[in-house]
């Protein structure tokens, strides 16, 4: 699972990209959550949001607020201390944090949807270790986001790879 990381070159240098929705054997609760985010310590660069599969509709929904945020983070103006919960606002389509996390917690559910970003290598340790916390709790795991989507390809060297993937493979759901 961990071999699935998507590479793209941006205008912050190159984004390595996790996404990964999981069954849970049981719901998702605050210290596990917790245990989860704290991983990023070490990565000031990276980060991790976890949100509910069931409202994802698509792997750019992720990844493009996620994108933002770490965008912002690393060109010092972001508003959020946690890069990660700047992307999960992003997600909900809102600037206020209480909002977002009133939309997006994840904390209740059993079907989780993340996202480890990055621009450094701290993201392979990133996934390995919150494979390594959540895996006793993991019942099934798909490559990709969204309750009904998942994504099995390999590592994309350009974006135009990675759409011409998405457009290939998820034509169905796009018309």
């Amino acid at each position: 699972m961990r071999s699935q990381v998507i590479r793209l070159a941006s205008d912050v240098g190159e984004l390595r990209i996790w996404l990964a929705t999981l069954v849970l054997s049981r719901p998702m609760n605050d210290e596990l959550l917790s245990r989860v985010k704290s991983i990023i310590s070490g990565c000031r660069d990276s980060l991790i949001t976890i949100v509910p599969a069931r409202m994802i509709l698509n792997p750019w929904q992720m990844m493009y607020p996620a994108y933002l945020s770490l965008r912002e983070h690393l060109m010092g103006v972001s508003r959020f201390r946690d890069v990660g919960l700047g992307a999960l606002t992003y997600m909900a389509g809102t600037t206020q944090l209480r909002r977002g996390l009133s939309l997006l917690n994840p904390v209740g559910h059993d079907q989780v949807s993340i996202i480890i970003m990055g621009v450094d290598d701290c993201v392979d340790r990133i996934i390995s270790d919150v494979i390594r916390v959540l895996n006793d709790r993991i019942m099934d795991a798909a490559i990709g986001v969204g309750i009904h989507r998942s994504y099995t390809g390999g590592i994309f060297n350009t974006i135009d790879e990675f759409i011409n993937t998405l457009i290939s493979r998820y034509i169905g759901g796009l018309t």
